[in-house]
C-alpha cells in the first residue's frame, strides 16, 4: 500500500467517525496521519501534502473552513512535482475554503491563479479547467463583479454539458443566481428542456438552497418564483420538485411579507395534490391557505377555507385530522373576535379528538375550549373542559399550566388575568416599535392580540425608502418574536 492509498483509508475512517458525531476523534485521527507522513516521508513531501489535504477535506465537512484553509495552504506549499493535477486540487480547495471564511479578496486571488493554472494544464475544453471556473464565478458574484461572474459561468457550463458532467446542475443554478443579480428580465433557468430529469431535479435542489443562503427576501423570492415556474414547464405541475419549489416560494413570500405571493404558491400546491388525490397533503395545503388569507386580512375568505379544510378532514375520516382542522378553525374565529362561533368549533374539535388515541391533542384542545367558554361566562361548561384537559396532560405541559390557572380562578369565582396580561403585551409591543423607529415615519402603530398571535395596524407619514422599509420590517419582526415569547409565558 502506498502513502496516498493509506491516507485515503484513514480519511474514510475519519469521515465515518464524523458521521457518527465523533468530531474530535476524526480530527485526532487525521492529525496522526499528518504526523506519520512527516515522520516517514518528511515535511514538504508529497505524502505530507496529501495528508494535509485530507485533513482539510475532513475539516470542511466538519464546518471548520478557516482551519481547513491552512491545511490546504500547507499542501499547496509543496512544489507540484510530477503530479500537477493533484497540486491544482490543493490550490482550488484553498480558494474555496478561504471563500467560506469570507476572505473574499484573498480567495479571488487564489481562485484566479487556479483558473490560469488549470487552463495551462488541462486546456480550454477540459472539465478540469471548468472545475476552476465555477468557483471563480461564485467569488466574483460575491465581490459584485456580475459581468465577470457571468462570463466565467457561461464559459464553464458548455464544457460540463459536453462532458455530461454532474456539475452541470450546480452551474445552471449558479447562472440563475448571477442572471438575477444582473437584473435579467428573461428566464433565469433557460435550457432545462435539454437536461435529463434527474439533472433538472438537482438544479432545483441547489437553487432552492442558494435562495436560503445569503440572498435578501426579495431576491430569494424572485429566484424561487422563476425556478418554480421553470420546473412547472419542464417537469409538470405535479412533479415533486415543482411542488417543493412552490413550497419554497411560499416560505420566501412570508419572509418578505407578500401575502398574495404566498397564497398563489399555496394554491398551486393544493391543486397539484388534488389532481393526485393526495388528500392528507391537500388538507395541510388547504389549512395553510386559510391561515395565509387570515394573515392577509381576508377574513371571510379565510373562514371559508377553514370550513373547506374541515370538510376535507371529514372525508379522510381520521379523528386526529378532523380535530386539528376544527381546532385551527376555532383559533381563527377567536382571532377575529367571534368567540361564540369559536367555542362551537373548539367543542366539535374536542369531541372529534376523543374518537382518537392522542391524549395530548385532547388535552390541548380542551384547555383552549375551556378558556374560551370561561371568557364567554359559561362556568359550568368551562370547568368540565378544563378538568378534562388536566386529567390527560402532564402537569408541566404549558397548556396544563394555562388550564390550571383558569380553573383556579373559576373555582375562586374571580376573573382570570388574560385581559390584563393581553393589554400589557399589546402596549409593550407597541412601545417597542415606536421607541425604535426614526421620527417622522409612523403616523400610528396599533397592536392587537387574538388567537395567540398579533395583528398590527399602522399608518405611515410618507412612503418609506427601501432601507427604511427594511428597518421597519426588522423592528416589527423582532418585536413580534420577543412579545410572542412573553405572550406564551
Amino acid at each position: 500500500m502506498n502513502a496516498s492509498s493509506a491516507s485515503a483509508g484513514l480519511l474514510d475512517e475519519a469521515l465515518a467517525l464524523l458521521r457518527d458525531g465523533r468530531t474530535a476523534g476524526a480530527e485526532e485521527l487525521m492529525k496522526r496521519a499528518v504526523r506519520r507522513a512527516a515522520e516517514q516521508h518528511g515535511e514538504q513531501s508529497a505524502a505530507w501534502a496529501d495528508a494535509q489535504s485530507d485533513m482539510g477535506n475532513l475539516l470542511l465537512r466538519a464546518q471548520q473552513p478557516a482551519w481547513a484553509a491552512e491545511c490546504f495552504r500547507a499542501a499547496a506549499s509543496v512544489p507540484p512535482g510530477d503530479d500537477r493535477a493533484r497540486w491544482l486540487g490543493y490550490q482550488l480547495n484553498l480558494g474555496i475554503a478561504l471563500a467560506l471564511t469570507d476572505r473574499l479578496d484573498e480567495a479571488a486571488k487564489v481562485l484566479w491563479e487556479s483558473r490560469a493554472g488549470r487552463l495551462e494544464h488541462y486546456g480550454a475544453e477540459h472539465v478540469g479547467y471548468a472545475a476552476g471556473l465555477e468557483p471563480v464565478a461564485d467569488i466574483l458574484l460575491r465581490l459584485g463583479d456580475i459581468e465577470g461572474a457571468l462570463a466565467a459561468i457561461e464559459e464553464a457550463l458548455p464544457i460540463f454539458q459536453a462532458a455530461g458532467h454532474q456539475r452541470v446542475a450546480s452551474s445552471v443554478a449558479l447562472r440563475g443566481v448571477i442572471l438575477q443579480a444582473r437584473g435579467h428580465t428573461g428566464p433565469l433557468f433557460p435550457g432545462l428542456k435539454e437536461l435529463p430529469d434527474h439533472v433538472v431535479e438537482q438544479v432545483a435542489t441547489i437553487a432552492a438552497t442558494r435562495a436560503r443562503q445569503g440572498l435578501g427576501p426579495d431576491s430569494a423570492y424572485l429566484l424561487v418564483a422563476h425556478l418554480a415556474n421553470a420546473l412547472r414547464e419542464r417537469l409538470g405541475p405535479d412533479h415533486p420538485a415543482t411542488i417543493e419549489a412552490y413550497t419554497a416560494m411560499a416560505v420566501q413570500a412570508v419572509d418578505r411579507g407578500d401575502h398574495n405571493g404566498r397564497i398563489a404558491a399555496l394554491r398551486r400546491i393544493l391543486a397539484a395534490y388534488d389532481r393526485q388525490d393526495r388528500a392528507e397533503e391537500g388538507l395541510a395545503a388547504a389549512l395553510a391557505i386559510a391561515e395565509a388569507l387570515g394573515a392577509a386580512g381576508e377574513t371571510p375568505k379565510s373562514l371559508l377555507r377553514y370550513a373547506d379544510a374541515a370538510a376535507r378532514a371529514e372525508r379522510i375520516g381520521r379523528a386526529d385530522l378532523v380535530s386539528q382542522a376544527l381546532f385551527d378553525w376555532g383559533l381563527a374565529l377567536q382571532a377575529v373576535d367571534q368567540p361564540e362561533e369559536a367555542a362551537d368549533r373548539l367543542g366539535e374539535a374536542a369531541a372529534a379528538a376523543r374518537g382518537g388515541d392522542d391524549p395530548v391533542l385532547i388535552g390541548h384542545i380542551s384547555a383552549v375550549h375551556g378558556i374560551c367558554l370561561q371568557h364567554l361566562g359559561r362556568p359550568a361548561e368551562a370547568r368540565a373542559a378544563l378538568e378534562e384537559s388536566l386529567s390527560v396532560l402532564e402537569p408541566r405541559d404549558d397548556a396544563a399550566g394555562a388550564a390550571r390557572a383558569h380553573l383556579v380562578a373559576l373555582l375562586d369565582e374571580r376573573e382570570c388575568d388574560c385581559a390584563r396580561l393581553r393589554a400589557e403585551v399589546e402596549r409593550g409591543f407597541q412601545d417597542f416599535v415606536l421607541s425604535r423607529m426614526p421620527d417622522g415615519l409612523l403616523e400610528r402603530f396599533d397592536v392587537r392580540v387574538g388567537g395567540g398571535d398579533f395583528t398590527v395596524d399602522f399608518e405611515l407619514q410618507r412612503v418609506l425608502t427601501e432601507d427604511e422599509a427594511r428597518q421597519f420590517d426588522e423592528i416589527v419582526q423582532t418585536g413580534r418574536a420577543e412579545f410572542s415569547r412573553r405572550l406564551a409565558s
